[in-house]
C-alpha cells in the first residue's frame, strides 16, 4: 500500500464499485483499486465526486490537494477519538522541561543523521567535508546542554546554515547554483526541489500522526502559530536529510533532473509536468527503501518508519515510555 499521486491537470475522478476512475476529456486514464493505497496526493486541479471521497473517508485514507509546491489542503475522515492522546499531548506542549525532553532527541536525531550522510559522502565519493561534519559534531555535544527551547532552536538553525553552505559541494553539476537555502519563493532550481520534496514528507509525517492520535498542529520544538502543522515540522528534522536532501543530489547528479526541466512561474522555478513525474516517481521509490531501525532493532520501509516514529511519539506522549526514541540512520 501507497501514495497515489494525481499529476495529470484538470482529471475527474469518480468511484465505479470499489474501484476510482480517472477521467480526462471523457476519455479513461486509469482505474484504480482503492485498498491498493493509504493516500491520495492531487495535483492541479483535478475534480473528485463527493461519491469518491466519501469512499476514502470510509476507509481512512487521505487526500492532499497542492497547490503547485504546497500544500492546499486535505480532506480527511472521521479523526482519531482517543481524547486522553490529545490532551497529554497539550499538557506537554505547555510545559517547557517536556517539550525540551522531546525537542532534544528530535534535534539530536536530525544533526546526527545529517552528520552520517556527511561521511558517507566524504568516504565514498572522497570529498573534503571535515570541516561540516566537525561543526555537526560540536552542534550535537552543545544539544545536550541547551538550557531552553530558544537555545536548541539556535544550535540547530546554525547547524543547519553551516551544513547548506557545505551542500554545493555535493553537487556535480555546474549548472545547477546554490547559494543557500530560499523558501518563498525559491530562488533556483535546487531550493524549489527542497521546498516540493519537504511539502510531501510533511504531507506524509502528518498523516502518520493523525493516524497515530496525535494532533499535527500542536509541537515541542516548532510552536503553535495559525495554520503551522508545528508536530509535522518537528518530526521531519529526522528525516529531512535523509528523505530529500540526498533525493535532490542524486536527481541533479545522475541527470534525473536537468536545468531544462523548469521553467518560471511568477518569477520562482517550478518542475515541468514530466520532469515532476520523475521527481515523484523518484521519491516514491525512495520511501520505500529498507533500512534498519536501531530501537525496534528490525528493518521496515521509510514509509513504515514515518508511522513507527509516530507512535513511538504517542506511546511518549501517554507516558508508556519513558522517552521519544527518534529515527538514527546507521
Amino acid at each position: 500500500m501507497g501514495t497515489f499521486y494525481l499529476t495529470e491537470p484538470y482529471c475527474f475522478v469518480r468511484k465505479e464499485s470499489e474501484r476510482l476512475k480517472v477521467f480526462k476529456n471523457q476519455v479513461l486514464l486509469k482505474e484504480l483499486r482503492v485498498q491498493d493505497f493509504t493516500r491520495f496526493f492531487i495535483h492541479s486541479s483535478s475534480t473528485l465526486t463527493t461519491d469518491a471521497l466519501m469512499m476514502l473517508a470510509e476507509k481512512g485514507i487521505d487526500v492532499v490537494y497542492f497547490d503547485g509546491y504546497d500544500v492546499a489542503g486535505r480532506f480527511i475522515g472521521p479523526d482519531n477519538k482517543n481524547v486522553r492522546l490529545r490532551v497529554a499531548q497539550v499538557e506537554m506542549h505547555l510545559s517547557e522541561e517536556r517539550s525540551l525532553h522531546i525537542a532534544r532527541n528530535m534535534v539530536m536525531a536530525k544533526l546526527k543523521n545529517t552528520r552520517t550522510s556527511l561521511q558517507r559522502y566524504a568516504r565514498r565519493r572522497k570529498l573534503h567535508l571535515d570541516q561540516p561534519i566537525q561543526s555537526l559534531k560540536i552542534a550535537m555535544k552543545q544539544c545536550l546542554t541547551a538550557s531552553d527551547l530558544n537555545h536548541l532552536r539556535g544550535i540547530e538553525g546554525m547547524a543547519a546554515r553551516q551544513y547548506f553552505e557545505a551542500f554545493p559541494l555535493l553537487i556535480q553539476k555546474e549548472d545547477f547554483p546554490f547559494h543557500g537555502r530560499s523558501r518563498r519563493p525559491a530562488k533556483d532550481p535546487i531550493n524549489a526541489m527542497l521546498n516540493y520534496g519537504y511539502a510531501l514528507l510533511r504531507a506524509e509525517i502528518s498523516g502518520a500522526l493523525r493516524a497515530a492520535g496525535l494532533d499535527p498542529y500542536i509541537g515541542f520544538l516548532h510552536r503553535e502559530r495559525y495554520g503551522r502543522e508545528s508536530l509535522a515540522l518537528d518530526m521531519m528534522e529526522e528525516f529531512r536529510c535523509m528523505l530529500v536532501d540526498n533525493l535532490v543530489v542524486k536527481l541533479i547528479n545522475q541527470g534525473i533532473i536537468q536545468v531544462n526541466d523548469f521553467q518560471l512561474d511568477q518569477g520562482e522555478p517550478r518542475l515541468k509536468k514530466a520532469a515532476r513525474k520523475r521527481f515523484l516517481q523518484e521519491f516514491d521509490k525512495r520511501r520505500k527503501d529498507s533500512v534498519y531501525h536501531s530501537f525496534l532493532e528490525k528493518k521496515y520501509t521509510y514509509r513504515e518508519i514515518l508511522h513507527k516514529q509516530a507512535v513511538l511519539l504517542a506511546k511518549c506522549v501517554k507516558g508508556e515510555l519513558e522517552e521519544y526514541y527518534p529515527f538514527l540512520a546507521k
